[in-house]
């Protein structure tokens, strides 16, 4: 424990250093009251055997009844879900601790959220229910990554899992995380509002806000989803973010209700590899704020940026009946953007005219019938068609035969011709 005291001093002294761009400030008390899962309440390194969710909420309940304070994660294996943080409590995870989430074969859960408590029958709920959030709160490896593992398990319909859920919390910081993911359905870090029949724009905290996400990262992300999700988030930073596989910064607004939307998004150093893209704009419905990206790497992913136009949801139409195509605010960027050309990018199969034919034989078929593995495309995809706006400065490409002199791509510089017949062709050609 002597080496994980001295990676917490330095933890506590580098989050007392925050950058002035940072959304989150540090509220943790170097001095405060600080407690040990192990030592003070029994938890287990039993290699995950164990559902041992109830010990981390015990952990948690006490400190918050105090105040809150620091609660150590020593290094192990254990296995819990459904953990819920309070106001004014820090999680620290010693590095190479490995979280395996209590999940049932077909169901839906989260290891831990960043939410306030409310009554149980959601019809009950009042206003002041739904107000309620908690705030100044940390999740966070010491001295490196811990790792939350899900990657012995294999996809199932209905089945679902996320890492971090957070909705109505204010001023949050997640950093140094490892998700080791199989493909599976949901991201590993997902953002979002709370919906509300009230008009919640007056409320002091309405979205997940004033955050902090640095120094995460995913392995084996499944095309459809990723690292994050943004649905709800006002005044959120990102930081050197990673995924292998899917999207890193999947800002695909598309959860349904009239207050699903994100503003005042930054990031920092954002890369993706073997995956569809870094950065990915999705409005469907929402009206969102402003984004500002510095610094995409893309390595063998299908693009580095995705802009879509939008599209309402059916969902949201029965809910909404007056929803419009979503945008993002004007001034929004990305900047300074690297592609690497490679052959194992994650490829919709809606792509198949974008897709040099040349390349048809390194193409293989390998997600739900609805992705390729196979050749990078090219730097930006936009196809915006002048909805919204978003600058693209600074692109360098790779290693690319084609489109090596085109950064941004539109849907005018595709192939003519039907995709899905064009893919029928090509399941005929090869035997698939």
């Amino acid at each position: 424990m002597k080496g994980f005291r001295v990676y917490l001093l330095i933890a506590v002294l580098a989050a007392l250093n925050v950058s002035v761009k940072a959304k989150y400030t540090e509220t943790m008390d170097p001095n405060g009251l600080t407690k040990n899962a192990k030592t003070d309440y029994g938890l287990v390194d039993d290699r995950a055997k164990k559902n041992q969710s109830e010990v981390f909420q015990k952990a948690i309940d006490d400190l918050a009844e105090k105040g809150g304070g620091r609660l150590i994660v020593p290094k192990g294996t254990y296995r819990l879900a459904g953990v819920k943080l309070k106001s004014n409590i820090h999680l620290l995870i010693e590095a190479g601790t490995i979280l395996k989430p209590y999940w049932p074969e077909g169901t839906k859960t989260v290891v831990f959220s960043m939410d306030a408590e409310r009554p149980a029958n959601k019809k009950k709920w009042t206003e002041k229910d739904e107000m309620a959030y908690i705030e100044n709160v940390s999740i966070r490896g010491v001295g490196g990554p811990f790792i939350i593992d899900y990657s012995d398990r294999v996809r199932v319909k209905g089945g679902g899992v996320r890492g971090i859920l957070t909705k109505m919390v204010k001023n949050f910081l997640i950093e140094n995380m490892d998700v080791r993911d199989n493909y599976s359905v949901y991201c590993g870090i997902t953002l979002t509002p709370q919906q509300t029949k009230h008009d919640s724009s007056k409320w002091p905290v309405s979205r997940s806000t004033d955050g902090k996400v640095r120094n995460c990262r995913i392995f084996n992300a499944s095309p459809g989803y990723g690292l994050t999700q943004l649905h709800g988030a006002q005044s959120v930073h990102f930081e050197d973010i990673y995924a292998d596989g899917g999207v890193t910064l999947r800002m695909e607004t598309g959860a349904v209700g009239d207050k699903t939307a994100i503003y005042d998004i930054t990031a920092k150093n954002v890369t993706n590899e073997n995956g569809r893209c870094a950065v990915m704009f999705g409005p469907h419905s929402a009206m969102n704020g402003v984004v500002k990206v510095d610094g995409v790497v893309s390595k063998s992913s299908a693009y580095a940026v995705t802009m879509g136009k939008g599209g309402v949801k059916a969902a949201e139409l029965k809910h909404n009946p007056d929803a419009t195509d979503g945008i993002f605010a004007e001034g929004s960027y990305v900047k300074n953007i690297r592609v690497i050309f490679g052959k194992t990018a994650q490829i919709k199969t809606h792509a198949m005219m974008s897709i040099p034919e040349e390349y048809y034989d390194d193409l293989d078929l390998v997600w739900e019938n609805k992705f390729f593995r196979g050749p990078s495309i090219g730097g930006v995809k936009d196809t915006v068609e002048g909805h919204y706006k978003i600058d693209i400065e600074n692109v360098t490409l790779e290693g690319f035969k084609y489109n090596a002199k085109k950064p941004v791509l539109t849907a005018e510089d595709a192939r003519p011709g039907k995709w899905a017949a064009e893919v029928k062709k090509w399941k005929e050609d090869h035997g698939k």
